[in-house]
């Protein structure tokens, strides 16, 4: 594994019974985000600018209706959709919403999806901090950055509405999600073989994995 890489991750504290609750309730919509424009601000891809309105894909109706469709879809159809092709860490896990995805080639309208899906995690979270969903990317290993060369975009998650930080302390955003990290990369089959391999059990929640059909 390797190449060009681009991961998102989080870990949020949240009860079994927010986490269910989450699952089940379709993304909100955009104001859910302070800041959408800032997707971008601060880190490797400062100088873009996100496209939420997918005014970029007017040439290609059939891919926006889609990504508009995935939208209004709840956390279980996406994730069991995403678990479906591997590479996916979803579940529950000591009291905290754990979120660890992996694609081979960027696509920053499925992520802005999914920032949109994690963005309403904070609505079924524990406590009124702030939780940060790391995405990054490049031609790196897909464990976590060493550095903040490769970070593209921080979301930092409250309970009412979320928005993107061009500054986070670096150190501890990796050490806060290095558990999820390892359990990720665990459940790489042959990681440095032709064709690596993905073993769900353990990362996929079950509700996802009877969805996914895995």
């Amino acid at each position: 594994m390797g190449g060009r890489s681009y991961m998102l991750a989080t870990r949020m504290p949240m009860s079994r019974d927010g986490f269910d609750a989450w699952l089940s309730t379709p993304l909100p919509d955009l104001g859910v985000i302070a800041n959408p424009d800032e997707m971008w601000r601060g880190w490797a891809a400062d100088d873009a600018t996100p496209d939420w309105a997918l005014t970029e894909l007017a040439g290609s109706p059939a891919a926006a209706a889609t990504y508009r469709a995935n939208r209004t879809r709840t956390p279980l159809e996406l994730l069991a959709a995403r678990a479906a092709g591997g590479y996916t860490l979803a579940r529950h896990h000591e009291g905290a919403l754990e979120v660890y995805l992996y694609d081979y080639h960027a696509d920053h309208y499925a992520t802005q999806t999914d920032l949109l899906m994690l963005a309403g995690a904070g609505r079924f979270a524990d406590g009124d901090a702030e939780v940060p969903v790391l995405y990054w990317g490049g031609d790196v290993h897909p464990g976590l950055p060493f550095d903040d060369g490769s970070v593209l975009s921080l979301l930092l998650v409250g309970g009412t509405q979320a928005r993107f930080s061009a500054a986070y302390p670096f150190a501890a955003l990796v050490e806060g999600l290095r558990t999820v990290e390892v359990a990720f990369l665990g459940a790489v089959v042959d990681p440095d073989g032709d064709d690596p391999g993905w073993d769900s059990a353990g990362v996929l929640d079950p509700a996802i994995a009877v969805q996914a059909g895995t």
